[in-house]
């Protein structure tokens, strides 16, 4: 079966036609759709203008990146499926060495494929965390020669580009679409491997991935939704100990990251505050308080469907944590 892709898009300009004709234009064909998130500017139009064959799906609101996976979900049927997003260029050989792995490892619900730049530099190989689920890309930032880059298991695939089976999706269940943005994936991929799904990384299949085009890195807003996010899934997954050790876990994390220094401007040049950083983070853990009852009300849910869910996840964190 024709493997389906499906791009969320928010405002991608010409990089969405260009992401679009690369999916085209692989040595096996693949089905793709377009889930637009209420753009404003004329990346639609462009891409129509183009006429490249795909499906185009056009939301009167922005969902959010949760919201629009789960909207292209609904619309692809075919037993292995793609969510990415729409800055992406993807290799010509990008989808015959992703079903080739997939076809190797039957046992696999999903296949991570290798996130980089143009540069030689790796977006990507795996997924990281610390004991209090902060997350961090597996040799995010190294040269292709210098990362571990062998095919192996890893926690889940990098949000840019996710490769599974219909089946695991569907165990998994939908994306939640009130994270908006930031960590929904990350959470979706623990649902993932409690299901009793893993993840191969594939890296023969190749992506091309320019970060954080709408995102933009080190943005108030980014850190707002990455860390409400975070502590909402944490309530949900980890033990009540780990859960009650989140304030100090977190303090010793940001004392420790500010020793670095504060970055004097975001990815879009705009300068960055000390007091801007301060109050995103009061207002992601502020946010994740008021949300307690209802993430604890998900805890149970998902005690009821996957089982004794924390110490799965506990095992999970040994198995990718983050070295010190």
């Amino acid at each position: 079966m024709i493997i389906d892709v499906g791009i969320i898009n928010y405002n991608g300009g010409e990089e969405l036609t260009e992401c679009v004709k690369s999916l085209k234009a692989q040595t096996e064909p693949v089905r793709v759709f377009v889930f637009d998130n209420a753009s404003t500017d004329q990346s639609i139009l462009l891409l129509k203008a183009a006429n490249v064959d795909c499906s185009i799906i056009e939301s009167e609101q922005n969902l959010g990146y949760a919201g629009a996976c789960n909207g292209l979900l609904k619309n692809m049927d075919s037993d292995i499926q793609v969510l990415c997003n729409m800055d992406l260029e993807f290799a010509p050989d990008w989808a015959e060495k992703l079903r080739s792995c997939f076809e190797r490892h039957p046992e696999a619900g999903s296949v991570a494929s290798l996130v980089m730049e143009k540069s030689g530099v790796v977006n990507a190989v795996g997924v990281l965390f610390g004991a209090d689920l902060f997350a961090k890309n597996e040799a995010s930032g190294m040269n292709f020669a210098e990362a571990d880059v062998r095919e192996k298991e890893v926690f889940g695939c990098y949000g840019a580009v996710m490769s599974f089976r219909k089946a695991a999706a569907k165990a998994a269940g939908k994306m939640d679409a009130s994270f908006f943005l930031f960590f929904e994936e990350t959470e979706w991929y623990f649902r993932h491997n409690l299901a009793g799904y893993k993840t191969i990384f594939c890296p023969e299949a190749k992506v091309y991935h320019e970060r954080s085009m709408t995102t933009v890195r080190y943005s108030p807003r980014k850190l707002f939704y990455s860390e409400r996010n975070r502590l909402r899934t944490a309530v949900r997954l980890l033990s009540v100990g780990d859960i009650l050790k989140l304030p100090v876990r977190g303090f010793v994390r940001y004392m420790n990251m500010a020793k670095g220094g504060v970055p004097g401007q975001s990815g879009d040049g705009k300068k960055l505050s000390k007091v801007a950083i301060c109050i995103a983070l009061a207002k992601a853990w502020l946010q994740a308080l008021v949300m307690l009852p209802q993430e604890l009300a998900v805890r149970r849910r998902y005690q009821k469907k996957f089982g004794d869910v924390s110490a799965q996840v506990s095992r999970l964190l040994d198995m990718y944590s983050i070295s010190d």
